[in-house]
Order: C-alpha cells, then sequence, then structure tokens
C-alpha cells in the first residue's frame, strides 16, 4: 500500500470522500497464456505442456520495472506419472519463481523457473530441507512479496537488515498438524527479489489465533501492501470467523473462513507486532452459489492498493465451487480504503474472468501484478489505469471422485483490463 510523501491514514482521510468507484462489469478482461514454463523447461506450446505432471497456482507478481516482472508460485518438483501412482510424493508444494521481460507486445518471455521456498519433508526424502522449520514440512505456498526494511538476528549471521519479504502458507503435515497447527503463516526475508530468503523461525500467525482450527484449514493466504516503505505494512489472510460472510446468516458455521486484516509492524522480525484483528466486510461481493440466503464468501484474494482512488482493488475466488475447494471464477473488486479500516463500506464488482474468457471451467488461486510496495501496477510501476492479473485454471469438470488427480493440469494464464 504505497503513497508517497504521506501517511496512508492520512491520505485515505482526505480522498475518500471523491473515491471513484468501477461501474459493475466495467469491461471484460482480455485472457492469455501467461507464458511461465512448467518446472524442467516445459514452457507453454511445447508438446509436453499440457500432459506433464506439475501443477502452479496462487501467484505473486511484482512488477520492478517497466520492463521487467518476477512471478513466484505454488509448484511441485517431483513429476506426477499416472502409471506410478505417485500422487502423494508428487505433492509438496514448494514456492519457485520465473523473472520476465517485456515484449514490444506487452507479453512477457520468462526466463528458467528457480527455487525460493521449499518445504522441509522428511530424512530420506531425496528433497528433504532441514533449513526449512518444521512448521512448514509439507507445504510451502501462497507467496506474497513486498519490499520495505526489516531486521532479523540469526545465531548465524547476527543482526541484519533485508529490504524483501516473502509471506506465505506453511503446512506442517497433510492430515492437520501433528504439533496441533495445520496452516499458518510465515514469512521469509531477503536482501533481493531473487533470494536467497531466510525463513524467520516463527510464523507471524500461529495457533494462536483465535479461532484456530487445526481440523479445518487454520489460517493462510496471505497478501500484504507497505504502509510507509519501512517495516509498517497491512496483512490480509483468510481466517475462521462467520463475520466475513453477510449477516445475518443463520447457517453461518465457524469453519466458514474469510478474509481477516490486521496490521504489522515487522521492523524486527524476530519479534513482529500484529495490531487488532478485524474482518473485511464482504457487502456488494457476487453472492456465491453454495451458500444459502445468497451468502458472500472473500478468500483466497490478492490485494492492492490505488493511491490515485483511494481504494484497495482484490481478486478473489468465487463463483461454483468443486468437492476440492477450487472455484470456477476469478472476481475483481474495489472498495474504498477507509473501509479497511473501519470494516464497514461496501464493495464495487469491476468483472470477473470465467471459462467463457479462459476457456477452462475452473479458474482460481489469482494474484494482481503489483509494484514493489503492493501499489496497483498495471502496465508499470505507480501505473493505475488497468487490472493485470494472473491466475491458475483447470479443465476438468465438477464432481470429479477421487482419486482427484486434476491439480496436476493446473497452468497459470494471464488477464489485462483497463480500469
Amino acid at each position: 500500500m504505497f503513497v508517497r510523501r504521506a501517511s496512508i491514514v492520512a491520505a485515505l482521510a482526505l480522498v475518500a470522500s471523491c473515491l471513484t468507484l468501477l461501474p459493475a462489469y466495467a469491461s471484460a478482461p482480455a485472457v492469455t497464456s501467461s507464458g511461465v514454463p512448467l518446472p524442467g523447461g516445459i514452457y507453454p506450446g511445447s508438446p509436453r505442456y499440457e500432459s506433464a505432471g506439475f501443477y502452479q497456482y496462487a501467484p505473486s507478481v511484482v512488477q520492478t520495472s517497466d520492463t521487467q516482472r518476477i512471478i513466484y508460485y505454488c509448484a511441485n518438483r517431483v513429476e506426477y506419472a499416472r502409471s506410478s501412482g505417485n500422487a502423494v510424493a508428487a505433492t509438496h508444494d514448494h514456492v519457485l519463481f520465473n523473472v520476465g521481460t517485456r515484449r514490444p507486445d506487452g507479453s512477457y518471455t520468462w526466463g528458467a523457473t528457480q527455487v525460493a521456498l521449499r518445504p522441509r519433508l522428511e530424512p530420506g526424502d531425496a528433497q528433504y530441507h532441514p533449513a526449512t522449520p518444521s512448521w512448514a514440512a509439507y507445504h510451502i505456498c501462497d507467496p506474497d512479496v513486498v519490499k520495505g526494511r526489516f531486521t532479523y538476528t540469526t545465531p548465524g549471521s547476527g543482526a541484519k537488515m533485508y529490504t524483501w519479504a516473502m509471506f506465505f502458507t506453511g503446512a506442517d503435515d497433510d492430515d492437520h498438524g501433528v504439533d496441533g497447527r495445520f496452516n499458518v503463516i510465515g514469512v521469509a526475508l531477503a536482501t533481493s527479489p531473487l533470494g536467497p530468503w531466510t525463513i524467520v523461525a516463527d510464523p507471524v500467525v500461529d495457533i494462536d489465533e483465535p479461532d484456530y482450527n487445526a481440523a479445518g484449514y487454520g489460517v493462510g493466504q496471505p497478501s500484504v501492501t507497505s504502509v510507509d516503505q519501512q517495516g509498517n505494512l497491512l496483512l490480509f489472510y483468510s481466517g475462521l470467523d462467520c463475520a466475513a460472510l453477510d449477516a445475518p446468516d443463520p447457517s453461518c458455521d465457524v469453519a466458514d473462513r474469510g478474509t481477516a486484516v490486521r496490521t504489522l509492524n515487522l521492523g524486527d522480525a524476530g519479534a513482529p507486532v500484529l495490531g487488532e484483528r478485524r474482518f473485511v466486510t464482504t457487502a456488494g461481493l457476487t453472492p456465491e452459489p453454495f451458500l444459502p440466503n445468497s451468502g458472500r464468501f472473500l478468500h483466497n484474494a490478492s490485494w492492492a492498493y490505488d493511491p490515485s482512488r483511494a481504494s484497495f482493488v482484490t481478486s478473489r475466488d468465487t463463483g461454483p465451487l468443486d468437492g476440492n475447494e477450487i472455484q470456477a471464477n476469478v472476481e475483481i473488486a474495489r472498495i474504498a480504503g477507509s473501509s479497511v479500516w473501519d470494516g464497514g463500506g461496501a464493495w464495487t464488482v469491476a468483472g470477473q474472468i470465467t471459462g467463457g474468457q479462459s476457456g477452462y471451467h475452473w479458474n482460481h488461486n489469482s494474484g494482481l501484478v503489483r509494484d514493489s510496495y503492493g501499489g496497483l501496477a498495471f502496465q508499470r510501476p505507480l501505473d493505475y489505469s488497468g487490472v493485470d492479473v494472473y491466475f491458475a485454471t483447470e479443465p476438468g469438470a465438477a464432481g470429479t471422485v477421487p482419486p482427484w488427480d486434476g491439480y496436476f493440469t493446473y497452468r497459470l494464464q494471464r488477464a489485462t483490463t483497463a480500469l
């Protein structure tokens, strides 16, 4: 959340009264392939691209200059082969990344795939990585990258200043946590957006989170924007509170998850200071067909700040739900920045990415292109004229029954639309 020469609170107070909102469904996003390769250098258009046993989803995209962007995303590194039945061994989320260079037509050519973060796994596994904490033994996913100034002290290097933070969801076990954890939120630090990354020893949001349920989702799907280009951040994440659904809703269940928001001072990353937890309203979002009483569900969302309109833009999962908790559509919406602070207000929907545009049944797990501090970046940093979003697709039909391996067909697409 990047505002030059003024604090974000002051900026919101000054311009909230003249906030410009998008008309509903202002334009249909143009969808193309992301161009991002699968592990092993398998690029879109190559013979193995559609059938290779790799998945990619949950992107975080940082526009570092007018001509360069970096995409971080979830992916596996051991290829799945249906004939060998190695789905379990192949299903460990890592954070991979590629550096993109802008072509004259606005598309990007992507360099080699690199590893940013890897799960710990178990001793004896060929991918065992003991430098990763045990609370991220099984998966590391949902990266979100932001620039700032963060100090962290380790026994090996002492106190060190870092300028990049990568927030992520860490899972310690696929059976909802052998130590009472399942999903928690961690952070890794680096002096360059290319790494190497140092994972802070303890989670930022852990099992002491109110309403934490290790038998459910836990907490995760972080998205972070900077308040002051230093250590002060806004942290959005999926939580466990019915307040995030339309109220009153008599069917509201404590397992329903919505988006929580906290201030976070990460200046001393070894002792992060979290502010009071609040939940973001769902008013104005498209109702979910799987919730009664036209309920709305704000989760799995990417956030960016637009100082030109003093508002936040989000891309979020919505629409029909399959049995494995992915949804059919990605919705782009905007809300006044002041509403994030007070929990009120209402969203204005800008449009949706659906199968009609992408050609895929499922469209989900999106990431807005942002500048280094979490501001909206359409063609370049400080460009608030449109939305550029990457998202995952999956071609399967609804109701696929286990053993369900459709996630190995997740592929990243890209959509752009002017605001």
